[in-house]
């Protein structure tokens, strides 16, 4: 439409790496190519909501997180880096094609891999495993056990022993169906304690637990302090606290993490891109903004 497709940039780009990300693709005709679409819409479409969903509830969507964006831009740059060692090998322009909903389909692996399994959980009953939330003194935090000698740990940590030998319990499937006699043993033996104190204890026995924090509890966790995983932004709208931002989560050796600075603002640069890059003078840029070809 603009004269900047792949086609149109290879032509004066030869060797050009060129990435393309929408809802539904561009390389293979898709019946949704008209289609609109947001994180929560790939979400959706991946079955991810539905396999989470309460039974005769409506799906719940949430913003936060927005894995649809992150993971489809994620699965962008391995796209990229994959294309530029192809671009080495062979000299030719490469074109990336990545859909939300294909990204989606990938991180849901869980839904249709288990359902080609016969695993189909109806909706509200869970996996046959003990993957839930439990209440300590001070919040949540969550558990996952999965396999026969994680319960029968998580039995002699809650001081039940004879659990193990509970023909209530002797599957995965009745762990699922008695739940909530399990949890009441759980938050009973977590009650004393903050949910950070249960999950050392759960991790000590080997069984897989983590607490369900909240933001003021992330921001002061000491594992995100020490890999610096949130940076102070200075913010320039006369705000005193600065913005937190996530930091880089990938860490190489060898590698320092690179410098802390945010984002631009929309057109903060353009008169010093077009000033270095094509020459212009400031009243050159002036006729430009008032001719409103830029902003």
């Amino acid at each position: 439409r603009m004269g900047l497709g792949y086609e149109d940039v290879r032509t004066a780009h030869p060797n050009v790496v060129y990435l393309s990300i929408s809802g539904f693709g561009n390389a293979v005709e898709s019946p949704y190519d008209s289609w609109p679409a947001y994180a929560a819409v790939a979400e959706a479409m991946s079955g991810l909501y539905d396999w989470k969903r309460q039974a005769d509830q409506p799906p719940m969507v949430s913003p936060v997180g927005a894995l649809g964006d992150i993971g489809t831009a994620l699965f962008g740059v391995v796209g990229v880096l994959a294309a530029l060692r192809q671009r080495d090998a062979t000299g030719e322009a490469q074109y990336v094609d990545i859909a939300m909903f294909d990204s989606m389909v990938s991180f849901a692996d869980v839904v249709t891999n288990f359902w080609s399994m016969d695993v189909r959980p109806e909706p509200g009953t869970g996996l046959p495993m003990i993957l839930d939330g439990f209440q300590a003194s001070d919040g949540w935090f969550i558990v996952q056990c999965g396999r026969e000698h994680e319960f029968s740990r998580l039995a002699e940590l809650l001081g039940k022993p004879e659990w193990t030998n509970d023909e209530r319990f002797s599957t995965r499937a009745g762990w699922r169906t008695h739940i909530e006699t399990i949890r009441l043993a759980v938050n009973g033996w977590a009650a004393s304690m903050t949910n950070i104190e249960a999950c050392h204890a759960l991790a000590a026995a080997g069984i897989a637990a983590g607490p369900a924090l909240n933001a003021p509890q992330v921001i002061k966790d000491p594992h995100v302090a020490a890999r610096n995983m949130l940076v102070e932004i200075p913010r320039t709208d006369g705000a005193g606290e600065p913005v937190l931002v996530p930091g880089n989560p990938v860490k190489i050796s060898g590698m320092a993490d690179g410098p802390d600075t945010r984002m631009p603002w929309h057109g903060e640069h353009t008169d010093a891109v077009l000033a270095a890059e094509l020459g212009l003078a400031a009243d050159q840029i002036d006729a430009l903004r008032q001719a409103g070809t830029i902003n």
